[in-house]
């Protein structure tokens, strides 16, 4: 009976003023947000624990070793986010990755992780914040954009928690449909034209090759490079700054193999 008294002071003083619970037994540990429980009722030799979503557990008292409230948890614990989906849907040449959680504690967030042929590896592409704590599902959305000339890929979610750990969710792999590859070498011309001082450059590719994209002024001589490697087929966008030029007539010139494409370029200050 003292055992029971303890245990009912203890969750009287604490339960209002705390944010976790903490049950440590001797077959393992169990923790939960304070603000989920809805009531916890003592029943002959077993504790209840109702929460308010419906639903709970009850624990045998001579199983219980003590039951602490703290601002984080205690012992061990599985993975604190509890991932209900991931999915991934193509939409033309993006990627929309969703996902969805029962439960978060301690969550920082997701690092978005990709592989795709062309890859050595894994690589992040973005960060989406958590919730923190939450006791009902939480939805995510990202849209991995203009991912047409990779083909096929493969996604998976990095959970982070506040305390640096980590938990990877499982890789989900993605075959682009109907993947929309240029049939023709084009260099479409810059806008805005005239520009001051910056310009949107745009230009396709039909097959992978070397490729090479620079700038020249009126005399001929060459101002900046702006592209000079290997690409895969596919649409390119850059930006070019004429911050340091003056005003003037200038000229990009893009070639890919054979192919060769020019245009004129007016930067008015």
């Amino acid at each position: 009976m003292k055992k029971i008294l303890l245990i009912l002071l203890v969750l009287s003083v604490y339960l209002f003023c705390q944010e976790y619970i903490n049950v440590e037994m001797l077959t393992g540990n169990k923790q939960d947000l304070i603000s989920n429980i809805d009531k916890i009722t003592f029943d002959g030799d077993n504790i209840v624990f109702t929460l308010k979503n419906g639903g709970g557990t009850t624990e045998q008292l001579d199983n219980i070793a003590q039951i602490t409230f703290g601002s984080t948890v205690t012992g061990d614990q599985s993975l604190p986010v509890e991932l209900t989906g991931f999915t991934a849907l193509q939409k033309e040449k993006d990627i929309n990755l969703y996902w969805e959680t029962a439960a978060e504690v301690n969550n920082q967030g997701f690092d978005i992780e990709r592989n795709h042929f062309a890859s050595k590896g894994w690589e992040k592409i973005a960060f989406v914040a958590g919730e923190g704590n939450s006791s009902s599902p939480v939805s995510y959305t990202y849209c991995d954009k203009n991912v047409e000339k990779f083909g096929n890929l493969k996604y998976r979610l990095k959970q982070l928690d506040y305390d640096g750990t980590c938990e990877y969710s499982p890789e989900i792999s993605i075959i682009m449909k109907e993947v929309i590859v240029p049939i023709r070498f084009t260099l479409q011309n810059n806008y805005p034209n005239p520009f001051n001082p910056t310009t949107k450059i745009a230009y396709e590719i039909a097959t992978e090759g070397f490729v090479s994209m620079k700038i020249y002024n009126i005399e001929g001589r060459k101002i900046e490079t702006m592209v000079e490697e290997n690409q895969q087929p596919g649409r390119y966008e850059l930006n070019f700054d004429g911050g340091s030029l003056s005003s003037g007539v200038y000229f990009c010139r893009l070639t890919s193999g054979n192919n060769i494409k020019i245009i004129k370029m007016l930067l008015v200050k």
